[in-house]
This record gives C-alpha cells, structure tokens and sequence, in this order.
C-alpha cells in the first residue's frame, strides 16, 4: 500500500496515452496499474486514460455533389468506393473483410483487423463507412452500413449476459480503456440529456469500442438505432444495473446525437479532423494514388 501511495503521488498520475500511438497496449497497462478501477458499476471507472484532445468545428462533405460522382448508388455504397479508391483505406479494409469473413473466421482475429481499420483508416474514411446515413426504406444501405464490422463473425454467435461481456471487457487493458473512454465523452449529465463533452468526442468513444468485448452495432437495417449483442435476461438481483449497461448505449441521447439520420440531397455530412494537434491547421482530405481522370477531378471538386 506505501508502494502504491508512493506512485499515485509520482508524475505517472498526470501521464495519458494516445489511441493511434504504437505502444498503446505497454501505455494502458502503465496506466491501469497506476489508476485501478473504483468499481465496474454505472460510470464508476476511473477517467479516460487517453488525452483529452482539442477537437475544430467539423469540415462537411456536401452529399449532392458526391451523388454527382457516383449516382444511382447508395451513400454507403459510395463511401465503399472512395474506401476502395484510397491504397491505405482500402488494404485495411480488405485485411479486416479476410479475417472476418469464411467458416474459419475466428473472432479474435476478426476484432483485431476491425481495430486495426478504425485505429490506421483516415477518419473520413472510416466514419464514411460506418455512419452513411441511410434512408428508412432503402434496407441495402442499412445492411451495408450493419455490415462494416462484420456482424456475423466480430460479435458473438449467441447473445450472453451484458454483465459477463462486461467482465470479460474490463479485464483486458485496452477494453476497459475504450469503456472508460465511451463513458467519460459519452455520459448525459442530466435528465435533459446535456452530455459531457462534445459530439466528437463521443463519436470517437464509440468508434474505439468497435473490435472489442463490447462491439456495438446497428440493430437493424432501417434505422440507426445501435445496442450492444448482449441480453439482460438471468442478471438476478443486478438486473438493474445490467439494464443501465445495456441503455448506455440503445437509450443514450449523447450517442443518437453522433449517428446518422436519413439524408436529404440538400444535407451535408459532418466529419471531424484526424489530426489532434490544435496548433496545426489542417488542410481537408484530398485522395491521392487516384489517376488523373474525370474520377479524380470530381473527386477533388468534393472538398
């Protein structure tokens, strides 16, 4: 107990990590170590172990001129094809397609390459796939959009108790670490649903969650209604606070403000810089390794 006294009155304290660093898993095991869990019940763990970046106003991607690019499709289906277009989007997202698609897809694979895509891919990039907003009635673009992370293969096969995911979830470093994060940027504050911090930073909350214990997704393929692939029934005397855990994610105010509603031609689609650095002004995403065809000037005339 000095022992600990002694470290938790040290520098390590202060210290936070970086989701895309290279060493983040050394970075998280240093810093649960230094920051053990109070309890695992409602918004009960310690802080978010990552910085707490300084996020611009959101730059938009005009919808009418990317349906001027590829008409008759889906947004879902267009945001696959700029995926496809771009090296680096595109080989992360073939590598995450192989290991979560065959009969001999094994989970832990699966997870590992989805994280791997939401970690490397450019966030227009990534947010693009996962958040097309789609029509109610179009069920193609909403299966598209269910089918980012690989529904059948990156979740588990039968729903088990939300409580025993979340068990498993904090008992990995890198899990508990997502779930504080979704906790800490995405808690309502209040009965009116005022959040914590701002939409961004939920959204990246949630994103980092996808290829974990605790993989969210669309429920269905008409809205945009997401929940964890878990189930409360057999939680005994922690029903309610398995039914917390559950409505932190399909009932959560903060969240539905990040995910997608049906779009208009007029509408623009908001996404938020990749570059976490407020002293740097970034510039907006131009694809490159593109040919120097008709695709690339319409491509260019988007941002």
């Amino acid at each position: 107990m000095e022992a600990a006294q002694q470290l938790r009155n040290s520098s390590l304290m202060s210290c936070t990590c970086h989701r895309r660093m290279k060493n983040q898993a050394t970075c998280l095991n240093i810093y649960w170590t230094i920051h053990p869990a109070r309890s695992l019940g409602d918004y009960e763990l310690d802080v978010s172990p990552y910085e707490d970046t300084v996020t611009r106003k959101p730059w938009k991607m005009n919808l009418s001129k990317l349906n001027m690019l590829i008409p008759d499709s889906d947004l879902c289906l267009k945001f696959a094809m700029l995926c496809t277009l771009n090296d680096k989007c595109d080989r992360l997202r073939k590598a995450y397609g192989e290991a979560c698609s065959g009969s001999r897809c094994q989970r832990h694979t699966c997870q590992r390459q989805l994280r791997a895509f939401f970690e490397k891919a450019s966030e227009p990039h990534s947010q693009g796939l996962l958040l097309c907003p789609c029509a109610p009635t179009d069920q193609g673009c909403g299966q598209r959009r269910r089918n980012t992370i690989a529904p059948s293969c990156a979740l588990p096969p039968e729903a088990p108790n939300c409580l025993e995911l979340r068990h498993v979830c904090v008992s990995d470093p890198l899990c508990r670490s997502r779930l504080a994060d979704f906790q800490t940027h995405c808690h309502p504050m209040d009965i009116l649903g005022t959040c914590a911090t701002e939409e961004s930073r939920c959204l990246r909350a949630y994103m980092g969650l996808i290829g974990t214990a605790l993989t969210p997704n669309f429920v269905s393929n008409i809205n945009a209604s997401v929940a964890l692939s878990c189930t409360c029934r057999g939680s005994g005397n922690l029903q309610e606070e398995c039914e917390r855990l559950e409505e932190s994610f399909s009932h959560n105010p903060c969240l539905s403000e990040c995910l997608p509603s049906a779009p208009s031609p007029s509408d623009s689609i908001s996404f938020f810089p990749q570059n976490k650095n407020p002293a740097l002004r970034l510039q907006p995403w131009v694809p490159t390794l593109f040919s120097c065809t008709l695709t690339l000037i319409l491509l260019l005339s988007l941002w």
